[in-house]
């Protein structure tokens, strides 16, 4: 009954009483086979970020194990955005999946513990779905981040309102690390760009409740806000603002989920102006967006901005792999894989790995939803 009760645990995420603090047991991978582990809210407020990331990598790994080479096999377990949930999950992925990397952990609470269990393990933190200051440190020599920071983000967001003369600028967060980061980096924005005023409220981490943050922005008369909490948090704000009579313009972070506030906004969600750091997905006109749109069509994947972040990453660690000859996974080969590689050239999209600040990019792109709830650049 123990074994099964066991079994059944780990299929769920959760560890029975006392297995979080068991040492952990690592287990080597079979010969020319990489095990990632990834801890993703598959469920709650961002599950369809998460669920859209692992499908387009889960579909890249699929198709280039086919093709002959390190096999790679992607185990996910859904931490729901909790980060308790997340921290099981990370001893879980070493300890029970026999995990030799972390890839693609989403989440401010996920990173967080993501990052700190992979430095205990000594095993590559992969491709986080974060723009976290913390992770983008010269001294996180196992962290290999493939997108831009929250800071590249907010940067790029004031930079363009202050040109089209808003200068009254409002943000919501959320009340946790992540949040005080982009609280931070919106304040320093805002002085370098001489703001008339900025004002910045919060909602709980993981709360929907934006009772109090939406008087407290909206009273201020921004000509835009700029949203930066969870996607429900987001949604419900852009809701209960509008009803108070805020008639500027949103602006969201990346980690909102563009392609998911949209699915919960309907109509509302028209003008929201999302800021994306991968390339357009239904941009025809470069090979990245071609080659993705018929990767999707082919494994009957939704292209979206989710799901190309997860496709790009995908490809950026294959591709190291195979650029270093990889054909097992011993100790070092990912890291001097990821770190050795020149600059990639990703149909159009450059990637070149920083040991400064630890990332792959730093492209920011600002894209607006149209009247037929499409994406425009």
């Amino acid at each position: 009954m123990l074994d099964r009760r066991k079994a059944l645990a780990c299929a769920c995420g959760f560890a029975l009483p006392g297995a979080l603090f068991a040492a952990p047991v690592k287990r080597p991978g079979a010969p020319g086979i990489l095990k990632l582990g990834q801890s993703t809210a598959l469920s709650g407020p961002n599950g369809a970020v998460g669920r859209q990331f692992r499908d387009a990598a889960n579909g890249w790994f699929e198709q280039s194990n086919a093709e002959g080479g390190l096999k790679i096999e992607l185990i996910t377990l859904d931490d729901g955005g909790v980060v308790e949930r997340a921290t099981t999950n990370a001893k879980l992925l070493t300890s029970s999946h026999g995990a030799q990397a972390f890839f693609g952990f989403a989440g401010p609470g996920a990173n967080r513990e993501g990052m700190q269990a992979a430095q205990a393990e000594n095993v590559p933190f992969i491709a986080p779905v974060s723009g976290m200051d913390v992770l983008r440190q010269k001294g996180n020599a196992n962290v290999y981040l493939l997108r831009a920071g929250h800071r590249d983000e907010i940067r790029q967001i004031v930079r363009h309102t202050s040109s089209i003369g808003m200068s009254r600028i409002g943000l919501l967060f959320e009340y946790e690390s992540a949040g005080w980061e982009i609280r931070d980096s919106f304040a320093q924005a805002a002085e370098v760009a001489k703001l008339e005023s900025n004002v910045s409220a919060s909602v709980s981490r993981g709360s929907a409740d934006v009772t109090a943050a939406v008087p407290a922005l909206v009273g201020g008369n921004p000509h835009a806000i700029v949203l930066a909490a969870n996607t429900s948090a987001s949604a419900a704000f852009v809701r209960a603002a509008r009803k108070a009579g805020f008639g500027g313009t949103f602006y969201t972070v990346s980690t909102v989920g563009g392609q998911a506030l949209v699915e919960q906004l309907g109509p509302l969600a028209v003008g929201i102006s999302v800021a994306q750091v991968v390339p357009f997905p239904w941009n025809g006109g470069t090979a990245i967006s071609r080659e993705f749109l018929a990767f999707c069509s082919e494994r009957k994947i939704a292209p979206d901005f989710a799901s190309m972040e997860g496709y790009v990453a995908a490809r950026w660690l294959t591709e190291a792999l195979k650029r270093a000859k990889a054909r097992d996974v011993g100790p070092g080969v990912i890291e001097a894989a990821l770190e050795k590689m020149p600059p990639l050239n990703l149909g159009g999209f450059p990637l070149a790995f920083s040991a400064e600040t630890r990332s792959a990019s730093t492209f920011v792109e600002l894209t607006v939803v149209s009247s037929a709830l499409k994406f425009l650049k």
